[in-house]
């Protein structure tokens, strides 16, 4: 279940418990982030989620390029220059360090911490989805097209959130 796009883009939050518990239903590993024995283990299952969903993306973008490369478009280079984004973001989150132990080791998380960590992994996951959209949706056709022009503009935004969402992620956990 996702969100509306409206809710989304509406630039703001709701707060308070029912949207935390409402919320436990979209994020994974959030009863887990309550619970100070299981918050390691709840952020390692997220961030093997987060990597499954990069290796989707990174799949569909060595499609398009090899597809382009084939007819020796000179458009796969753009492609590649994508696909190695992708990948520094997975080796990123694969090496990320788990040292986070003012988050880990805490009796408990201040709800705000929580909340800001809940919802950046909500949004972090819609970006991934999105980006797995728009390249299963994309047309093949030349980059001069302006669909295709409108599509790569679009990955490269969803690719900059994706990016900006992990580098919060950190700084929440780090927080604490």
């Amino acid at each position: 279940m996702s969100p509306s796009p409206n809710w989304r883009h509406s630039g703001g939050m709701p707060s308070g418990t029912r949207f935390l518990e409402n919320l436990a239903y979209l994020v994974p590993g959030y009863r887990g982030y309550k619970d100070k024995e299981l918050r390691q283990e709840e952020d390692s299952r997220l961030r093997s989620r987060v990597l499954a969903k990069l290796q989707v993306v990174r799949t569909l973008l060595d499609e398009r390029r090899e597809r382009l490369q084939e007819t020796n478009a000179p458009a796969a280079e753009g492609w590649l220059r994508r696909l190695r984004r992708v990948e520094a973001l997975a080796e990123a989150v694969r090496y990320a360090p788990y040292g986070f132990s003012g988050f880990f080791e805490a009796e408990r998380v201040r709800e705000e911490t929580l909340e800001r960590l809940l919802e950046t992994d909500l949004l972090l996951f819609q970006d991934l989805d999105d980006a797995v959209e728009v390249l299963r949706a994309a047309p093949l056709a030349g980059s001069a097209r302006p669909s295709q022009t409108e599509m790569i503009a679009a990955l490269d935004q969803l690719i900059d959130a994706v990016e900006t969402r992990l580098v919060t992620r950190d700084k929440v956990l780090a927080d604490r």
